[in-house]
């Protein structure tokens, strides 16, 4: 993972700052070098986060988790649903920035043909991999009930085992008195979508005592947000096809606009997303080998808040230059190479360039 980090860093630092002192094509491999490196750093956070999620190929002794398999330990029951899930998360978020950013140049007639040129690759991409991302989900939710069936229980705010589950469109769940409070749900859909049968059963929260409960509200809000932005993200990727095939994408003002707002859809998505990961894992730091409670370190409150306040403030400040300098790239807008047009002509040598060069200058002044 750290040879995927220096080679994301390295090959980032040619994407951002050779545009104009590198050859194209050493460019276009500096952004497939990005890529691929960000692929391989992926593979393995989530291969790590997956085996906390559902650990498996070791066995635990004195209290201890030894690995006995490690091709078990990286390819746990939940990687080959999560990584994908992640990636293709990733995946839309790009296609989002960059809808957004064509939109933003259509409507300020700017970069007319890069606009467009964004516009086509980021529909394309949204309307293939959102329905994708749908099925993915679909799959990764069904591996989640068979493995943390807690967790699935709080997304759902299922209380009661032994009755069909509803598909809870808005609640407040209420840890206290076990019950949703100004509960909107379709009955028996819950079941529908995780058992494939209206009156399939699957656990409740009851089932386990309240110590043994992920905290209710932050997954359940934290999911509807995720899917609601989903469904946000399929649409936007399907009507931009339908005014692509009409051939109206460039003059639908009411789309661009749309689109030119769309850019942050995306993160909130991720981080909705892990949120739901990691504290529907609750209580568990390793998933039935570890509780939270007994992982804290004895480390002294005031050191924790302190390393953690300089973890904020240092990404605050990184993240910010980020997005500052990312931000007057695209108001910028394409330059050098990228924006001149095609030469049709004869190429012209560079021996023969030369050679006139010298001759215009060795010439007689008129």
């Amino acid at each position: 993972m750290l040879t995927a980090f220096f080679l994301e860093a390295t090959f980032l630092g040619v994407m951002l700052f050779g545009w104009k002192r590198v050859p194209p094509w050493l460019h276009v491999f500096a952004a497939v070098a990005v890529a691929g490196g960000t692929a391989v750093s992926a593979f393995w956070i989530l291969s790590a986060n997956s085996w906390m999620q559902t650990p498996a190929g070791r066995e635990v002794r004195d209290g201890v988790a030894y690995p006995v398999d490690w091709f078990a330990v990286i390819f746990n029951p939940s990687f080959f649903y999560r990584l994908p899930h992640m990636l293709t998360a990733a995946y839309l978020t790009t296609s989002l920035v960059i809808l957004a950013v064509g939109a933003r140049y259509l409507l300020a007639a700017r970069h007319i043909d890069e606009g467009r040129t964004m516009l086509r690759m980021a529909i394309g991409m949204l309307a293939v991999l959102g329905p994708l991302q749908l099925l993915i989900g679909d799959q990764h939710g069904l591996n989640t009930l068979e493995h943390q069936p807690m967790k699935i229980a709080a997304v759902e705010a299922h209380w009661d085992g032994s009755k069909p589950g509803a598909l809870v469109l808005f609640a407040w769940p209420d840890a206290k008195t076990e019950t949703n409070l100004f509960e909107i749900a379709i009955p028996k859909a819950g079941s529908l979508i995780l058992k494939h049968d209206p009156n399939g059963l699957f656990p409740g929260l009851k089932s386990v005592p309240p110590s043994d409960r992920p905290p209710l509200v932050p997954v359940f809000f934290a999911f509807r947000s995720m899917v609601g932005i989903g469904i946000i993200i399929i649409g936007l990727g399907l009507v931009g096809v339908w005014l692509w095939w009409r051939q109206t994408l460039f003059d639908a003002r009411w789309y661009l606009q749309l689109a030119a707002h769309s850019w942050w859809l995306g993160f909130v998505a991720v981080i909705s997303g892990w949120i739901v990961t990691e504290s529907g894992r609750q209580p568990w730091v390793a998933y039935g080998i570890l509780r939270t409670a007994d992982a804290v370190s004895p480390v002294p409150g005031a050191s924790v808040a302190t390393t953690l306040g300089l973890f904020v403030l240092v990404y605050g400040v990184v993240f910010t230059m980020g997005i500052y300098y990312i931000n007057r790239l695209i108001a910028l807008g394409p330059q050098g190479r990228a924006a001149e047009p095609p030469h049709t002509g004869t190429p012209v040598r560079p021996l023969s360039a030369a050679i006139d060069a010298a001759r215009e200058i060795s010439s007689p002044q008129r």
